[in-house]
C-alpha cells in the first residue's frame, strides 16, 4: 500500500510542475505576442513602404534600386521579389529579397541612408 502512496505522490509532484511550467510558458508567450504586435503596429502606422515618411529618407522602391544598381541588374529581369521594412541593428532597414538568373538574393538596406548593411547571393 506505501508504494501505491509513493507513486501518487509523485506524479501529483510531476503535475503540478508541468502545470507551472505551462503557465509559466503561456505567460511568456503572451507577452512576446504583445510586445511583437505593439512593435508591428508602430512600425506599420509610421511606415509607408511605397512612399517616404517620417521615420525614412528613402522609399521600398528606392531601396530596392539600390540593391539593383550595385548588381547591375533591371527591375523587370528578376522574380519572386520580397520587400519588407523592418527594424533591424538599431535602425530602420529594408529587407529585399529577389531571385535572378538561378541565384536568390538577400539584402539589408538602411531606411534613412540607402547604405546597403548586408548582403547575401545563394545558389536557388
Amino acid at each position: 500500500m506505501k508504494k501505491n502512496h509513493i507513486v501518487i505522490i509523485i506524479l501529483s509532484i510531476v503535475i503540478v510542475i508541468l502545470l507551472v511550467l505551462c503557465a509559466v510558458f503561456y505567460t511568456k508567450s503572451e507577452y512576446l505576442e504583445e510586445r511583437n504586435e505593439n512593435h508591428n503596429s508602430s512600425v506599420s502606422e509610421n511606415n509607408n513602404l511605397d512612399n517616404k515618411d517620417s521615420n525614412s529618407n528613402i522609399s521600398s522602391d528606392e531601396a530596392l534600386q539600390i540593391a539593383l544598381e550595385s548588381l547591375n541588374i533591371n527591375k523587370d529581369n528578376i522574380y519572386d521579389l520580397d520587400n519588407e521594412l523592418d527594424y533591424k541593428y538599431g535602425t530602420d532597414v529594408y529587407e529585399i529579397g529577389f531571385k535572378y538568373d538561378g541565384y536568390e538574393y538577400d539584402f539589408y538596406i538602411n531606411a534613412k541612408t540607402g547604405e546597403i548593411i548586408k548582403s547575401f547571393k545563394e545558389r536557388d
